[in-house]
């Protein structure tokens, strides 16, 4: 005959390595979720990494071209214009060729030239509830039970007591067909054994599900980072594209108004007849300048600017 205490212990067992069980897995999937959002975000760390440096190249070289025509295409033009000042002078506000003429201020324009030469050369208790398990099965058979001798063991004493506990504990005594004490004495492992599995259990489960919980929030939160990543991607191709654009008018503007100086220098410049050769170079150091100051990133909003899309396509 089976104690009659063994199988709810028994279940009560079960149910917390069960739960010790799910816990123990949930314990590595968390593990898993945790470690693979990691990898996939220092993969798209690395991403934007290279992103970044790849622009950083783009900008590095744009900025370089930028220093280059102010200070030698535009300084040429400054050098040409501070030689023919007096007659410059006279074309000042006059209308040539349709454009009222604005001749630039030669020591702002020095200065900058100046500036973009120094540039140039210029950087975690179940064990408490286990202790007090055995008195507590023995004091509850102790006040409710009756021995095998039909005497109730609360009225005996001693040794006798203890006997008879365990002998109801293993189902009855051997000679009413229980497991008398043995069995008894089992059970009563049985009772200490079962809370502490139970939970234990409990305990593991629960601490699993925190830990699963935990690391799907923390793979939310680097899930949300990695798309935030890819947005910052696909912003720095976009300043990429824009700098490629903004570098090749630069470019351009730099080799006609080369060519337009070349043709000022080897003039006896005469304001009355040479007005339009020097509107030309003016208008194209001009264009210059403007390429040269305009931003491709709003500081504020950290967007490619509409200023920029609108030089790209006035000198394209």
């Amino acid at each position: 005959m089976v104690a009659p205490l063994v199988i709810p212990l028994a279940a009560l067992i079960a149910a917390g390595v069960g739960a010790a069980g799910k816990g123990v897995t949930d314990l590595v999937q968390a593990n898993k979720t945790a470690k693979a959002a990691q990898r996939d975000h220092e993969l798209a760390v690395s991403a934007v990494e290279v992103c970044q440096g790849r622009t950083h190249e783009f900008a590095e070289d744009y900025g370089k071209d930028q220093l280059r025509a102010q200070a030698e295409t535009i300084g040429r033009f400054a050098a040409w214009l501070e030689k023919n000042e007096h007659l410059v002078e006279r074309l000042d506000r006059k209308v040539v060729a349709g454009v009222e003429v604005a001749v630039p201020s030669l020591p702002k324009l020095k200065f900058d030239v100046e500036q973009a030469r120094t540039g140039l050369t210029g950087g975690f208790g179940a064990l408490g509830a286990v202790a007090s398990a055995q008195g507590a099965a023995l004091w509850g058979v102790s006040a409710f039970a009756s021995a095998s001798t039909g005497t109730a063991i609360s009225g005996l004493s001693g040794a006798a007591a203890t006997n008879a506990t365990l002998a109801w504990l293993g189902g009855g005594s051997l000679a009413a067909g229980g497991g008398g004490m043995a069995a008894g004495a089992i059970v009563l492992n049985l009772i200490m054994i079962a809370p502490a599995a139970f939970i234990t259990g409990i305990t593991v489960g629960i601490l699993g599900a925190k830990q699963k919980t935990k690391a799907r929030e923390y793979a939310a939160k680097l899930a949300v980072s990695i798309e935030n990543m890819e947005t910052v991607k696909a912003l720095l191709k976009c300043v990429d594209t824009r700098i490629s654009e903004l570098q090749a008018v630069l470019s351009g503007l730099v080799v006609r108004a080369e060519h337009a100086i070349d043709e000022l220098e080897v003039l006896d410049f005469d304001p009355d007849v040479h007005g339009a050769d020097f509107l030309r170079a003016l208008q194209l150091v001009t264009a210059i300048g403007e390429v040269i100051e305009t931003l491709v990133l709003d500081p504020d909003t950290g967007q490619l600017t509409e200023v920029s899309i609108k030089i790209v396509e006035k000198y394209s």
